[in-house]
């Protein structure tokens, strides 16, 4: 592929650059930095094999801060600091912002993908905790290997940015989970890595599963063109998938054909994605489109439902989030489920409790008993029968 010419390429810009990052004089690495940054915003053309050496300059602006502030202070979440160290975060900042910028351009995507150093601190970026004072790092770092996932070759399933992207799948951070997934699909487009992707993992569907039934537009989306790209590689991915998932699959991935979007308009065209992304989020939308609310299924009459919005349906009518001191037996309340739906296929008890933790979330204590040797007999926490629940599952008079 042929590219314009970069504006500013010219040997006087390049080497101002590259001799104001070298210099000791504070002035001139600030020039260069503010300069970078704005340049890396506007510039629509600009490829980094036009000074090879950039990234490698700004990574060394780096050292001290990876080396000693994280590696001195990763126990502590203590979110005071010096000003040399918060100068020194700042100037981390600024680097990675650079990167970000650069990594938006189809052309620079290689070189920064097979940068082993930048993706070794890439992935030291991720790791930060999301509500640290890092915060804005880790996000920085996200959208860079967002961006480069398409040119990541991974070598095997425990390749760092593989278990990386996975590992913040089960984070519950809203925008790290969406990284992820959209990272996941992206990164599956390269042929070289289907041997590698072919193969479903079963927590991860599980996950997947999670997300479907979660009322958030963005987040279905990106997880039904995750299943889209992954059901298409060479493989026992779809055959898992079907398998693993809990619940009425078909029924579930059906509903979606009459989901009505409020993020964009109809597309007639079954090819609407670039590396992950749905062509949807890049079209502006309508007022009148803006204003339609999402379609998903009416839970009141829950017992027409298929599963698991016939669970999801029946529990939300049956409790309501309490306080700490509210507590039910998850063997009480899966007993009456099974109990009014034993004749109908009901979920078993891993499904329904993957359902229930959706509807009201519990706290690691309850997952840990649930994953224990008697999980029927766990303890629910913050939660409640609810006083006009229904007792049969039919709407009262």
């Amino acid at each position: 592929m042929a590219y314009q010419q970069a504006i500013f390429k010219d040997q006087e810009f390049k080497t101002r650059i590259l001799l104001s990052l070298q210099s000791s004089l504070p002035n001139e690495i600030d020039w260069a930095f503010n300069t970078l940054i704005k340049f890396s915003y506007a510039s629509e053309n600009f490829s980094l094999d036009f000074i090879p050496t950039l990234i490698d300059l700004l990574l060394n602006f780096t050292v001290d801060f990876f080396q000693q502030q994280i590696e001195a202070n990763q126990a502590t979440t203590d979110v005071f600091c010096s000003k040399a160290q918060q100068e020194s975060y700042e100037r981390v900042l600024q680097v990675f912002h650079i990167l970000r910028n650069f990594s938006f351009l189809e052309m620079n995507i290689r070189r920064l993908a097979t940068h082993e150093r930048l993706l070794f601190l890439l992935m030291k970026g991720i790791a930060l905790p999301p509500n640290s004072q890092y915060g804005e790092l880790s996000r920085h770092c996200l959208d860079i290997l967002e961006n480069i996932a398409p040119q990541v070759s991974l070598g095997s399933r425990e390749d760092p940015y593989l278990t990386t992207m996975i590992h913040l799948l089960f984070t519950n951070d809203r925008a790290y989970i969406l990284g992820a997934i959209r990272a996941l699909t992206r990164v599956a487009v390269t042929e070289t890595n289907e041997r590698v992707l072919g193969y479903a993992d079963a927590d991860v569907i599980q996950r997947m599963a999670q997300f479907l039934m979660i009322d958030d537009e963005e987040l279905a989306a990106a997880t039904l063109e995750y299943l889209y790209q992954y059901s298409s590689l060479r493989g026992n991915f779809s055959a898992q998938l079907i398998r693993g998932y809990p619940g009425n699959l078909v029924g579930l991935l059906t509903g979606f054909l009459s989901y009505k979007s409020s993020l964009a308009p109809p597309s007639t065209s079954a090819i609407g994605t670039l590396h992950g992304i749905p062509a949807a989020q890049m079209i502006k939308v309508p007022e009148s489109t803006a204003s339609q609310k999402p379609t998903i299924p009416d839970l009141t009459n829950y017992q027409y439902l298929d599963e698991p919005y016939r669970c999801l349906g029946w529990l939300k009518d049956q409790l309501l989030n309490g306080s700490e001191a509210d507590k039910i037996t998850l063997k009480d309340i899966f007993t009456e489920y099974q109990k009014l739906f034993g004749t109908e296929k009901p979920l078993g008890l891993k499904e329904f409790y993957t359902v229930l933790k959706i509807a009201f979330p519990q706290p690691p204590s309850v997952e840990e008993s649930f994953n224990g040797p008697e999980p029927v007999n766990t303890v629910l926490c913050n939660v409640k029968l609810s006083p006009t629940r229904r007792r049969d599952g039919k709407m009262n008079d």
